[in-house]
């Protein structure tokens, strides 16, 4: 069967510019920020994680910015020629799009205009598809996904099934999160946020922590490497339980992880490890254990990165597999010292310290807001 293949990755989140630097910086992660949104005439500051030696400031050219370097970055691992590049597919996930440009965009106007209209420019996620392309020169078809925290694990999803059927034979896929206001006070109007450390699980977890981060991944159907990564299957379901949370029976997160396994042709006791979405909320992590403990007699090495890269939402879905798959193609499973280190009230531990993973089967687990839930499967082959 033709595979859709991990072929050049790079990304940019609060650990460091590039998986080599995030890498390293597991062993001392960066602590939370304390940034201020602005809203009216009142400051509210909000704990956020903000890329790595690039400050939140100059928010109209910002985006593009980081786009752009971490997308070259990408397409240079994958070694593309300039007929690939121009013929591939483009794939986006994000949340908030372009709103960080359309907020600086009206201060700025604000400045010399006490009429100014807020968000009167067009704010949509096919600005940075268009953009894009004229940028890179892309020709292939581009498509744009906005589906809460779920976004870029359905965008790569799309992409995988496009190689897949011959139709591509390579596509670029794209997560991006930038700090913006409207983001950062909704969730701090919905009371969901930690002013520190993200502890999914946990008898201590007590809310999340925002974050940046933007990631891009070639994928193709001609391995590059001899233990080739790929996405063996996925599956997608809307939960309509609630719009900020799964069922806390777990029924609907059992029935997408098990739709995964199943696109995978795999049984739950195939699972190496599992990465789990981890938002440290109390509701989602009930509903998140659930649905596992419903699919798995015994649960495998469960991985949370949220506590060092923040929960950057949209964008999650890649930033969160990019970080993954690198530590997997080193041979090892990140842990979270400390955190869910056994005295959960869910009954469940996160793995501890970075322990050997070898090639194998493992599952990526995403939740959203309005009850979009992804699953993936990823298998790392062995020599």
């Amino acid at each position: 069967m033709r595979r859709a293949y991990f072929i050049g990755a790079s990304s940019h989140t609060s650990l460091g510019r590039g998986l080599a630097d995030s890498l390293r910086a597991l062993e001392h992660p960066p602590v939370p920020q304390s940034v201020t949104a602005r809203f009216a005439d009142r400051d509210q500051m909000v704990p956020y994680r903000i890329l790595k030696d690039d400050a939140a400031s100059d928010a109209e050219e910002r985006l593009y910015r980081v786009l752009e370097r971490v997308i070259v970055q990408a397409l240079d691992a994958a070694e593309l020629t300039s007929t690939e590049r121009r013929a591939l597919g483009l794939f986006i996930g994000s949340s908030s799009a372009d709103i960080s440009v359309s907020e600086a965009r009206y201060r700025r106007e604000l400045d010399s205009d006490a009429n100014a209209i807020a968000l009167s420019a067009s704010s949509s996620l096919g600005n940075l598809a268009a953009a894009l392309r004229e940028r890179f020169d892309f020709r292939g078809p581009d498509h744009s996904f906005n589906t809460a925290c779920t976004a870029s694990a359905n965008a790569l999803a799309y992409a995988d099934a496009t190689v897949r059927s011959g139709r591509l034979e390579h596509a670029l896929v794209v997560g991006v999160e930038l700090f913006n206001v409207v983001t950062a006070l909704g969730f701090h109007g919905l009371q969901l946020l930690t002013p520190d450390t993200m502890k999914p699980f946990d008898r201590a977890r007590n809310g999340l922590v925002l974050g940046e981060g933007c990631s891009a991944l070639v994928i193709g159907s001609r391995a590059r490497h001899a233990q080739p990564l790929s996405l063996r299957g996925s599956a997608n379901i809307c939960d309509t339980h609630s719009i900020s949370a799964a069922h806390p029976d777990g029924s609907t997160i059992a029935h997408v992880i098990s739709g995964a396994l199943r696109s995978a042709s795999l049984t739950a006791s195939e699972i190496a490890a599992v990465k789990v979405h981890g938002t440290a909320s109390l509701l989602n992590d009930e509903a998140e254990v659930a649905g596992m403990k419903r699919v798995f007699t015994t649960l495998p090495p469960l991985c949370a990165l949220k506590p060092y890269l923040g929960h950057t939402l949209g964008a999650c879905g890649l930033n969160e597999l990019a970080l993954f798959c690198a530590a997997a193609d080193r041979g090892f499973l990140i842990g979270t010292p400390g955190i869910c280190a056994g005295d959960s009230d869910l009954g469940i531990t996160l793995n501890q310290t970075s322990t050997d993973l070898p090639p194998g089967n493992y599952m990526l687990n995403y939740f959203g807001f309005g009850g979009n839930n992804t699953s993936l499967v990823i298998e790392r082959q062995g020599r």
